[in-house]
């Protein structure tokens, strides 16, 4: 990735089932906390019924580019994770990043951003 791509956040492999992508960047010093955090989450996520597949890619750089994905067998599968603290989590690591991430939800009825996180959530997102 080009220090152009990445300051863009873009590329990336298309989340194809139901699921979840994160991308946000970071200042370098905060790469290995933050990647053993979202380490501990995967595993966490690997355990829970549905759980399809969980990536992290991180294109080091200054700055830090991350991209974590979630992907979940139904709907209900991810509704369920949104309203877990495991998901609060995720969006505290996600609120450390230098510039807006690019939060996207792939379900049944196309790509939502950070509104059906709100949505799930009871506007507690």
């Amino acid at each position: 990735m080009t220090p152009e791509s990445a300051g863009a956040l873009g590329g990336g492999a298309p989340v194809s089932s139901i699921g979840m992508r994160c991308r946000w960047l970071i200042p370098p010093h905060e790469l290995g906390a933050i990647t053993f955090a979202l380490n501990a989450i995967m595993v966490a996520a690997r355990e829970q019924p549905g759980c399809v597949a969980c990536r992290l890619t991180t294109d080091v750089g200054p700055p830090v580019a991350i991209e974590y994905v979630e992907e979940w067998k139904e709907e209900a599968d991810l509704r369920r994770q949104l309203r877990s603290a495991r998901f609060a989590n995720i969006a505290e690591l996600i609120e450390r990043g230098l510039a807006t991430p690019q939060v996207e939800f792939s379900i049944p009825g196309g790509i939502r951003g950070l509104d059906y996180a709100e949505e799930v959530r009871g506007g507690s997102a």
